[in-house]
């Protein structure tokens, strides 16, 4: 006589066997769309030192595992030999549907805080993001830097306050944490932030006789960037995450390198 577990049993493994295809399928698929949507994030929005600096590496990566293991997940559990192709298609369709929605989701949020300028502010170069940019007042900014780029960054220099209203006006906004980099009508074009940054730079052996700790990585940033440290000059280089890092610049006040060292 048999027993309900001889009877189960065979109809459980072919289910799951039947469902283990279709989910290693959705896995496969999953990975390749995520590979993708990785490389829009982190080649073009988020380049090097901007990833690490507003710290969206674990974030991004947090949301595209749980998309690339929720699809496939589901579809281990929905998918079964006893429906009909009809109501396969329609689980995988949903499943699919969910999935792009949450991908859509965290694309979304790393597009409105992707890095849109680095500009050049008193002592530092600001990173700042689409996000923290006083959006409205981009039609007053300089020709040319109306527009918000759709990867990579815009290069501008910040103006002094052109009178005694102005500067108190632009204290209280700094106070509320909008520097002048963050306000288009107060960007000059990068040319014009040059004498500045040359006035403002410090040589590199500088920072790595005042930062003996943190020597070997200077060097090995400048390594990196194909010049010896003597050749280099330096600003701090901050966003609002991190007033940490440094920008390594050359003899054209070009940004050539960078290390995650306080420069203050």
């Amino acid at each position: 006589m048999k027993g309900r577990g001889d009877e189960v049993s065979p109809s459980w493994s072919k289910r799951f066997e039947f469902a283990s295809r279709y989910a290693v399928r959705h896995l496969l698929i999953s990975l390749l769309v995520a590979l993708g949507s990785g490389g829009v994030v982190f080649g073009l929005w988020y380049p090097a030192p901007y990833r690490q600096m507003l710290q969206v590496d674990h974030i991004y990566l947090l949301v595209l595992a749980v998309d690339v293991a929720c699809g496939p997940l589901l579809t281990l559990v929905l998918a079964s030999p006893r429906k009909s192709r009809r109501e396969r298609w329609l689980d995988f369709s949903l499943i699919g549907l969910i999935q792009l929605a949450a991908l859509a989701y965290g694309m979304h949020s790393v597009w409105v805080a992707r890095p849109v300028a680095l500009g050049f502010e008193a002592d530092r170069l600001v990173v700042v993001t689409a996000n923290e940019l006083q959006a409205d007042a981009l039609p007053r900014a300089p020709a040319g830097l109306q527009r918000l780029p759709w990867a990579g960054v815009l290069k501008v220099g910040t103006r002094k306050p052109a009178n005694s209203e102005e500067m108190m006006s632009s204290l209280d906004k700094e106070l509320a944490g909008l520097s002048p980099a963050m306000r288009p009508d107060w960007w000059l074009p990068w040319a014009q932030a040059q004498q500045g940054m040359r006035s403002r730079a410090k040589p590199l052996p500088e920072l790595v006789a005042r930062r003996p700790e943190a020597a070997a990585q200077l060097q090995a940033a400048a390594r990196s960037a194909g010049h010896a440290v003597q050749e280099l000059r330096y600003l701090p280089l901050v966003s609002s995450k991190t007033l940490d890092w440094v920008a390594l610049l050359d003899a054209d006040m070009t940004m050539v390198g960078w290390a995650a060292v306080d420069g203050f």
